[in-house]
């Protein structure tokens, strides 16, 4: 009996042994999984539970860069940064639901219910704009709310001082400050600069602490950007393209003002236009830059290409005659007629009288390959590479798609679709002596020390024609103005040279041309022996205006003498300076403070354009004299005022000149200076010595016939006037 209760007893130890030995095993093997899930968590999940933590204790918060500025050539201001605010929104110390945070802050905000709670709801992570860039007057209606999470951050946004003046050129960009169309986009990556970031700090309940900054990057400022543009020439191009577009009931149209020396762009306008400031108030057709974007047959503006060629093969000189059938000639069972019938007409007056049946003549003495490498190596059918988007190469086929009506319809400027560009640096080529330039539309850059860095202009394409070719058209075109087709273009005093165009515009549906759509054009440039402008004009209008030399002609000469008149001004700048802007109240020259308004040039503008355009800023306007333009105005240009002020603006007319002009001063002036100022006036420069002017002769201020020569003496002088030559001038 003892030895069964041993037996038993000992059973009984066993298997507490044995359980204890399991619940030791599963205590080390817990344990185990314990120091397994932490050595996870240390060295695999680390960074997960590392960037939880961050979540809930920083939260990063971008820096926007502030935008680089815009400039036209003489630093005035085109494009600016305004201070404005931004809404965000951080969704972790939201309390309540999106629906109730979309509701409240709609009653305040431009923005739907409904779009705002789609944002809340759609964007996942914690921080969020709600609204970029509006009114600052909103943050005081957004802090009257006092939603938890609710951010409102200091930001700018695009002002366009200018409003439509030079919109084409400038684009705009959208509510994220990234350029959508123009300089701002083709140029976004200069002008925009690097953003950069700032990491807070979060205090227990998960708010924000923004004076605990634990790291950040300063984002990058922008580069300013400076045009070749010049405002007042721009302003000018785009009033006067407005009053044409009444006048001749133009449906749309462009002007171009270049410099054909160097391809410098100084002035491109269109019609219809729009304000960059306010876009859902235009429609989309209004923005588009048609100086560059559409083509158009130019007509007889084209005829210069195939003169071009004639002379370059030698295949006719000036003198050669040829019978214009009295104004109607079959070609190849088609009909060809001129405006004015003519029989014997020298090549000379067939360009004067823009005879389309003596160019069809002449145009049968090139063959196929020697027509259509001129048309190519004066740009047409490639783009110039302006560096803005959107622009066509144009319509040039090549010969061996061309008809038998092709070579005749080509040298009268159809069968072949332009831009007006192309067509400007087509004629700028023969003002500058023959080479086809690379037109330029931005000048250069502002470093960090406020210096201009100019970029490399007048790129040199091509030689296209010769000098002694390039002299011979330039003199056919001068007649065209003096005596020809042109002659609503001329103006008293000052050498011109120029070509109109008439063309009907196709049909949509190919079918033949249009008998109520035309395309009148003119393009010209002065003075003609030492060209300074370069306008060309394209107006889209009805059977009334089709004629070039009737509509686009007249509007040549009103911005031409309106450039003369601006050139004479000693102060030759407009708008906003960088140093009135700073002056304004710029935020590290980069915001401007509008609360105070920095008075603009309005001289040489239309009347009725500056009022309105004043009167928008909220000032007082008074006027004396008569006449469309503007004189002078006090305050003077620059001048710092606040809305009520009054402006005071003398008014003039342009007159007619008998041929006779006032000798201009150029005493004083470096020797450059004087002869573009001489230039203007058409008076020949006789030299003596380099530097500046110590003397003129005549005098300023005497009245002279336009084309005088007139003797500067620079100091030192190279060597005397001669007592002949003085005599001469007596």
């Amino acid at each position: 009996m003892a030895r069964k209760k041993a037996r038993k007893k000992a059973r009984n130890s066993n298997r507490g042994d044995l359980r204890m030995l399991l619940a030791a095993s599963m205590l080390m093997l817990f344990a185990a999984v314990i120091v397994l899930r932490l050595l996870y968590i240390q060295l695999w999940e680390r960074s997960r539970y590392k960037q939880m933590a961050d979540r809930q204790y920083i939260i990063k918060l971008p820096l926007d860069a502030q935008r680089g500025l815009i400039y036209d050539r003489n630093m005035n201001l085109l494009a600016l940064n305004e201070a404005c605010i931004s809404i965000g929104l951080d969704k972790s110390q939201m309390e309540g639901t999106a629906t109730r945070y979309a509701r409240e802050l709609a009653r305040v905000l431009p923005v739907s219910e409904a779009r705002l709670r789609r944002r809340i709801t759609s964007v996942r992570s914690h921080f969020l704009w709600l609204v970029r860039r509006i009114d600052s007057d909103y943050g005081i209606k957004i802090a009257s709310l006092q939603l938890p999470g609710i951010r409102v951050e200091k930001d700018t946004r695009r002002r366009y001082p200018h409003q439509d003046i030079g919109s084409h050129i400038l684009g705009f960009t959208n509510a994220d400050n990234v350029g959508i169309e123009g300089v701002e986009l083709s140029y976004n990556s200069t002008l925009a600069g690097r953003p950069g970031w700032k990491i807070i700090q979060r205090d227990g309940r998960g708010r924000a602490k923004p004076e605990f900054v634990i790291d950040e990057q300063e984002p990058r400022q922008g580069t300013d950007v400076v045009l070749t543009i010049d405002y007042i020439l721009q302003t000018i191009a785009t009033e006067e393209l407005r009053t044409a577009a009444r006048q001749y009931n133009a449906r749309s149209g462009s002007i171009i003002i270049a410099d054909p020396r160097t391809g410098d762009i100084l002035a491109m306008a269109n019609t219809p236009g729009y304000d960059p400031n306010a876009i859902s108030d235009s429609p989309v057709t209004a923005r588009k830059n048609r100086a560059i974007t559409d083509v158009f047959e130019p007509g007889s503006t084209f005829k210069i290409a195939t003169f071009a060629a004639l002379m370059e093969e030698k295949h006719v000189r000036e003198d050669t005659l040829l019978n214009c059938e009295n104004g109607r000639y079959v070609d190849n069972g088609r009909t060809i007629r001129d405006t004015s019938p003519h029989k014997i007409l020298s090549a000379a007056d067939v360009m004067r009288y823009s005879s389309n049946i003596g160019t069809v003549k002449l145009a049968k003495m090139l063959s196929k390959e020697e027509m259509y490498d001129m048309v190519r190596k004066f740009g047409f059918g490639s783009r110039t590479r302006i560096g803005l988007e959107g622009e066509t190469p144009g319509i040039v086929h090549q010969p061996r798609a061309w008809s038998s009506y092709t070579r005749s319809s080509l040298a009268i400027g159809q069968e072949i679709s332009v831009s007006l560009l192309q067509l400007t640096m087509a004629y700028a080529a023969i003002a500058n002596g023959g080479k086809l330039l690379k037109p330029n539309i931005v000048r250069g850059t502002v470093n960090q020390n406020g210096q201009l860095e100019e970029w490399p202009n007048a790129k040199v394409v091509r030689r296209v024609i010769s000098e002694s070719t390039a002299a011979r058209l330039t003199s056919l075109l001068r007649r065209v103005v003096d005596s020809g087709t042109g002659k609503a273009a001329r103006i008293p005093g000052i050498s011109i040279a120029g070509k109109t165009g008439t063309a009907q515009k196709p049909r949509e549906d190919g079918k033949g041309y249009s008998d109520s759509e035309f395309v009148a054009s003119f393009v010209g440039f002065f003075p003609a022996e030492n060209p300074r402008y370069l306008i060309s004009i394209m107006l889209d209008t009805d059977r009334q205006h089709q004629w070039g030399g009737a509509s686009a002609a007249p509007t040549f000469k009103r911005i031409a003498q309106r450039i003369l008149i601006a050139d004479r001004k000693q102060e030759n700048y407009t708008g906003l300076t960088r140093k009135q802007a700073d002056e304004a109240g710029k935020n590290e020259q980069s915001v401007a403070v509008v609360d105070r308004i920095v008075l603009p040039d309005m001289s040489s503008r239309r009347f009725e354009t500056a009022r309105a355009a004043l009167l928008d800023m909220g000032l007082k306007v008074s006027a004396d004299g008569e006449g469309e333009f503007i004189l002078t105005q006090s305050p003077e240009p620059g001048t710092i005022l606040t809305r009520g002020d009054e402006v005071h603006l003398q008014l003039f007319s342009v007159v007619e000149s008998d041929g006779y002009i006032e000798m201009p001063s150029v005493v004083g002036l470096s020797l450059r200076e004087a002869l573009n100022r001489l230039a203007i006036e058409n008076i020949e420069p006789v030299v003596y010595g380099s530097g500046r002017v110590k003397s003129q002769k005549p005098r300023a201020g005497t009245r002279v016939r336009a084309g005088i020569r007139s003797i500067i003496e620079c100091d030192p002088p190279a060597f005397k006037v001669s007592s002949v030559l003085r005599a001469g001038m007596k």
